[in-house]
């Protein structure tokens, strides 16, 4: 029974085994080095490149059945069978048929079978509003086309920003981790002094707190990489396991000067103010009348015997013509025509805001990136001279002049200087690629 036991774990430990390889291969592992291969990935990779594909073919397909309304063609088709079981009777003068007159004679008028194939072949040879909607459509298509770029552009800057996140926990674990080891030499040597009887237990205590603190910051630094991770990957929707192989330190001399050139959002209210100037137009010209062809084309089988009796008669009756359409303002289309006159009117203000939230927005990116590039500046200063004092103090506990305390406040000083300078070197990375990516657009 223990054997038994025994083999049913080895069957459930293998089970899991299996998934969890099967789960590990579900995503493929790839190093990328800089963010333009995060993008270019991600527009392989993330959905909304996908529906906006759709979204394309939705709008192609309006502009086509757009086109076609224009002239809206159209085929009725009819095929009847009656049998008239009480025909019409009608009284025609007598006389008419050599009897009396004054008197009527009782006549039935019709066929009792009649068979009837017809067919009415029509469409518009001028209708201004069908035409102003061909126009509509063919704007739509920009605007979803436009819209698009938008959306692709918001989904980069995110990306922008979970990536320099990344590359600055990445540069602060690296500073945590020489820190780590500096903790750990101080608190041997504490140690060593307190053995030797010329430390107190609370300094050997104080020095083991720095070693577990920056230890914990180490590994809630680990966690928030992995989060940002996590982040990342699901803009490939989960189907890479990302390894960002970039330095942050790689940003360390960037200050070239970059221009601002994006104007995407202008673009996108200048094509909603054409489109709705198209669409007034449209239900405008709805109370214009249209010229339409009209046809009409039956074949008919008549018969007192049965249907489609041999000796049945076969008639046909044809015509072909213009037909003027014209249909008297409704209260609906003139309260449609003046909302459509309303919201252009609104869509103009929208654009004279967009134009200069845009220019502020633009001169705004490159103040933030010069920005970033002084504060680097300023922050490495900090640090050079952060650096000199804790290597003056470590030198000075070491031949027991300097206490324990102003060491490790120094030693803070200097791990805070560090990450600051790496801060902002994520920071320059950040705005720059951000002017980049907006200049793309």
């Amino acid at each position: 029974m223990k054997k038994l036991v025994t083999i049913y774990k080895l069957k459930i430990i293998l089970f899991i085994l299996i998934v969890s390889s099967i789960k590990t291969s579900a995503q493929d592992h790839e190093k990328l080095a800089s963010l333009s291969e995060v993008l270019t990935l991600a527009k392989n990779k993330n959905y909304i490149f996908i529906n906006a594909d759709f979204q394309q073919k939705i709008a192609e397909l309006t502009k086509k059945t757009a086109i076609g309304n224009g002239f809206n063609p159209r085929i009725p088709a009819n095929i009847q069978a009656l049998d008239n079981i009480n025909q019409q009777v009608s009284f025609l003068p007598a006389e008419a048929f050599g009897g009396v007159a004054g008197t009527f004679k009782q006549v039935t008028i019709g066929q009792q079978y009649v068979s009837t194939f017809g067919f009415q072949p029509q469409f518009d040879i001028i209708n201004l509003s069908g035409f102003a909607q061909v126009k509509s459509s063919e704007i739509n298509v920009q605007l979803v086309e436009n819209q698009n770029k938008i959306n692709e552009q918001i989904l980069y800057d995110k990306i922008d920003a979970v990536y320099f996140n990344i590359l600055s926990f990445n540069g602060q674990k690296e500073i945590l981790l020489e820190n780590i080891i500096i903790a750990e030499n101080i608190f041997k040597i504490i140690s060593q002094k307190f053995n030797e009887g010329v430390a107190r237990k609370q300094e050997v205590n104080e020095a083991e707190v720095n070693v577990i603190s920056l230890k914990d910051k180490l590994e809630q630094l680990e966690i928030n990489t992995k989060i940002q991770y996590q982040i990342l990957n699901l803009f490939f929707e989960n189907q890479i396991s990302s390894d960002l192989t970039e330095s942050v330190w790689n940003y360390e001399n960037q200050n070239q000067e970059l221009e601002t050139k994006n104007n995407i959002q202008i673009e996108n209210v200048q094509l909603q103010k054409r489109l709705a100037t198209q669409e007034y137009k449209s239900l405008k010209y709805q109370n214009f009348p249209s010229l339409s062809f009209v046809s009409s084309f039956n074949w008919q089988n008549l018969s007192n015997e049965y249907f489609f009796n041999r000796k049945s008669n076969y008639t046909t009756f044809n015509y072909v013509g213009l037909k003027l359409n014209f249909e008297l303002p409704t209260v609906q289309r003139l309260a449609n025509t003046k909302s459509k006159q309303i919201q252009l009117k609104i869509l103009s203000n929208n654009e004279e805001h967009i134009k200069k939230e845009t220019e502020s927005k633009n001169e705004q990116m490159i103040l933030e990136y010069e920005k970033s590039i002084k504060q680097t500046e300023n922050l490495k200063k900090i640090f050079t001279l952060k650096k000199d004092t804790y290597e003056k103090n470590y030198n000075q506990f070491i031949e027991n002049i300097l206490p324990l305390d102003k060491l490790l406040i120094s030693q803070n000083d200097l791990l805070i200087s560090k990450i600051n300078v790496v801060l902002a070197l994520a920071n320059i990375g950040f705005n720059k690629n951000k002017i980049e990516i907006n200049n793309k657009f």
